[in-house]
């Protein structure tokens, strides 16, 4: 059983967010971008709530399956007249092959974005908590983060880099974004594959291969997008996920 250490720090993310979210007042950039254009950009100046669930049924070396739900939330807002971009992802792993279950980590980021004519770019903060367990403690793991997303026509291509330090924890995750939008409704891309190479144990211990379907449905004024993804971990670690089936859903939050 997971040991909730980080309870009192999800408490505070979670009140943050509620503050932030108050502050409605935010206006969007003016762009030519439809919702089904703005979802496949990682940071994209858009609000929105994300439930989904990724369920790997197959582990290398190890036999079983896990499952793991993350929540997440996207918050824009505007700091010095500059637009910035905050997400919090809460991980929950509610089956282990171990047995273990619970909240397992939070990470957090807030990028200063600035729109070019190209697409867009951000800079900032990213921070790593991880829970603490019967075989370690708990940690906050801080460190830069950096995208860039650019735009040409339908199509979306670009990187977007997170590190997290500490002195337990030393990570690099690198998403590669490639997206392209068929009209209002249907898109397609990579989707959160994140590349991680780990600076404690001088290697990479991730190398996922995706792809992701998009549908954006309206009901009344409201803008909800549902999607599904496919991925293979190509870093055969033993007991890392071999194959993931995710599928989630996701509210767009507008004016």
């Amino acid at each position: 059983m997971r040991i909730w250490s980080l309870a009192p720090v999800v408490a505070l993310i979670l009140q943050m967010s509620a503050t932030v979210w108050g502050q409605s007042t935010v206006q969007q950039p003016a762009g030519e971008e439809n919702i089904s254009e703005k979802i496949i950009n990682p940071i994209a100046f858009l609000m929105r709530m994300t439930l989904e669930n990724k369920y790997s049924p197959s582990l290398w070396d190890t036999p079983g399956g896990e499952n793991q739900v993350e929540g997440d939330w996207v918050i824009p807002s505007k700091f010095f007249n500059k637009p910035n971009l905050a997400r919090i992802k809460v991980f929950f792993d509610t089956s282990e092959t171990d047995g273990a279950h619970g909240l397992s980590e939070v990470q957090i980021f807030n990028l200063m974005l600035s729109q070019r004519s190209w697409g867009s770019f951000g800079v900032g903060i990213s921070v790593q908590l991880n829970t603490q367990t019967s075989s370690s403690l708990g940690t906050v793991a801080p460190g830069p983060a950096i995208g860039a997303v650019v735009r040409h026509r339908k199509w979306k291509y670009g990187l977007f880099n997170q590190n997290f330090l500490s002195d337990t924890l030393a990570q690099t995750d690198l998403q590669p974004i490639l997206a392209y939008a068929f009209n209002k409704k249907w898109s397609s891309e990579i989707g959160d594959a994140q590349y991680t190479y780990d600076w404690k144990k001088h290697r990479i211990t991730s190398i996922p291969l995706s792809g992701q379907l998009n549908r954006i449905v309206s009901f009344e004024k409201q803008d909800i997008h549902f999607f599904i993804r496919a991925q293979y971990e190509a870093k055969n670690d033993s007991g890392s996920d071999k194959w993931t089936i995710a599928a989630g859903v996701s509210f767009i939050l507008q004016e």
